[in-house]
């Protein structure tokens, strides 16, 4: 096989130059027959790359026989079948084994190929969750990141949450329509939980009631993807990789959720700017035009919440989630209903309010409020002493001071007069009861009644402010004589002298 550059030069020579061919053959060094050859050929000389032979190419039909019925077989899998069923002597390494089913496989099994698809104005969004982390409050924390994306446009909203469940879904949604202004006419999602019960036969679904409902009040249809086919919602996945690596990389430290939910909000609005990658126009003149068709949102939209039915316990608890509530103790051996949403839960009875809390994170938490319990320790003041509503930092420190200050006086009456100051709760923040008994205690007295006088004082509403006359009309001033008293003073000055 002749070089390239030679072969060049006999064409050259022989054909333009008319130079005879063993003259040509000669000063090249090379068989005339050889020059005859490449001159009746347009086709250069093809160098062949030299390739060992590999170990495992005695193996080769072997290997392509198990691709063939089963492609998704591991590369470890195939060693282990090739040492148990072919030859027990083959030793070779791991990273050599995967490089070579590797090889075979693209030859055997070729990749998907797609078809570009086209989207109308207001035709389709898509939306997922993706988790990332950041540093919230100073500690590196795993969240989720929902983000949905209109087709046509490629406008996206991202919002940060610390779940993936149902309640996180729905205020996402609701969070992203009313960024955008309006609803598409459909949705393509996955088959999490959150949606989707059971996967049917083609693209049937068993949805979720509470899911059912909402995407009904939105008058929203609702697409699901095939399983493990990640590319018909690629938009909405390619948006997520692009916030990770333009967002969250490196991590980004905020002090709460509202500040990072804000940030995002900030980047996704001003990323608008930059073009389409697919369209030469920026993402911001395709939303324009696609905002004008979208469909008005409903005047009422559905809740961001999950309810659940529930019974009060007898020590006034709900449990929900894995954590514990309280609920006033009048309530106690009732069923109630529990809301919850994604920063607060509330518990109604007969769809009235009978308590709010933040949310918990399901490791067992207890959220006691001990306002909802001071009925019952009015008549059960013995039970406060232990009581687990007023641990761990559910009052100020100056009211367990207070109490140990009662039971070293007076064991006998220390709870009931800890019971009679606990009750100032019902009607005062718990800091304010707090800072009163320290002002009580700094003056020297621990009286329920001195400390509910001290209390009342605080909170009294201040005294009217004094009438100014200068600001009465002319017939409302009453006129104030002036006393000229200097008589009086040089008649008691003669009588000193007489």
């Amino acid at each position: 096989m002749i070089r390239l550059k030679t072969w060049e030069s006999i064409r050259v020579r022989c054909l333009r130059d008319g130079e005879p061919i063993k003259t040509v053959a000669r000063e090249e060094g090379l068989a005339p027959n050889t020059v005859r050859k490449y001159l009746r050929t347009d086709k250069p000389p093809e160098h062949k790359k030299f390739r060992r032979t590999h170990l495992l190419d005695a193996y080769k039909a072997h290997v392509d026989e198990l691709l063939r019925r089963s492609p998704r077989i591991t590369a470890v899998r195939i060693g282990r079948y090739l040492r148990e069923n072919v030859d027990p002597s083959l030793r070779c390494e791991e990273s050599t084994l995967r490089k070579f089913v590797a090889r075979r496989r693209e030859i055997l099994i070729p990749k998907e190929a797609f078809i570009r698809a086209c989207y109308s104005p207001g035709d389709e969004a898509q939306f997922d969750f993706s988790p990332v982390k950041v540093y919230l409050a100073g500690v590196l924390t795993i969240i989720q990141l929902f983000a949905i994306r209109l087709s046509y446009s490629g406008r996206y909203f991202a919002r940060a949450s610390m779940h993936s469940d149902q309640i996180a879904l729905f205020t996402g949604l609701l969070a992203g329509f009313e960024a955008f202004g309006g609803l598409p006419s459909r949705a393509i999602f996955d088959n999490a939980k959150t949606a989707v019960i059971r996967i049917l036969r083609g693209r049937n679904r068993l949805e979720n009631t509470r899911f059912a409902e909402f995407c009904g009040t939105l008058a929203l249809e609702i697409n699901f993807a095939a399983p493990a086919r990640g590319n018909e919602k690629g938009g909405v996945e390619g948006i997520i990789h692009y916030v990770q690596d333009n967002f969250f990389d490196p991590t980004p430290s905020f002090d709460s959720f509202a500040e990072l939910n804000d940030a995002l909000a900030v980047f996704c609005e001003q990323d608008a700017k930059r073009l389409h990658s697919t369209h030469h126009e920026t993402i911001a003149a395709r939303f324009e035009r696609e905002q004008a068709v979208l469909r008005p949102l409903p005047g009422v939209l559905p809740r961001p919440c999950v309810r659940r039915n529930a019974r009060v316990n007898k020590f006034a608890e709900v449990q929900f989630e894995g954590d514990v509530y309280s609920v006033p103790s009048a309530y106690a051996h009732r069923h109630v209903v529990v809301e919850c949403y994604e920063g607060h839960l509330a518990i109604l009875l007969a769809d009235e309010p009978i308590a709010q809390h933040p949310r918990g994170s399901g490791r067992s938490e207890y959220f006691l409020d001990p306002r909802h319990y001071l009925e019952l320790l009015a008549h059960k003041h013995r039970a406060a002493e232990h009581a687990l509503v007023l641990a761990d930092g559910r009052i100020p420190a100056s009211l367990h001071e207070l109490f140990s200050r009662y039971k070293a006086a007076e064991p006998s009456t220390a709870t009931r007069r800890w019971t009679q100051v606990l009750m100032h709760l019902a009607d005062h923040p718990a800091e304010l009861v707090g800072q009163t008994v320290v002002h009580a205690l700094a003056r020297g007295t621990d009286d329920p009644e001195a400390i509910a006088l001290l209390l009342r004082q605080r909170t009294a509403p201040p005294p009217p402010a004094l009438l100014d006359p200068a600001r009465l009309p002319e017939a409302a001033r009453v006129t104030v004589l002036t006393v000229d008293l200097a008589g009086y003073a040089l008649a008691e000055m003669a009588e000193v002298m007489a």
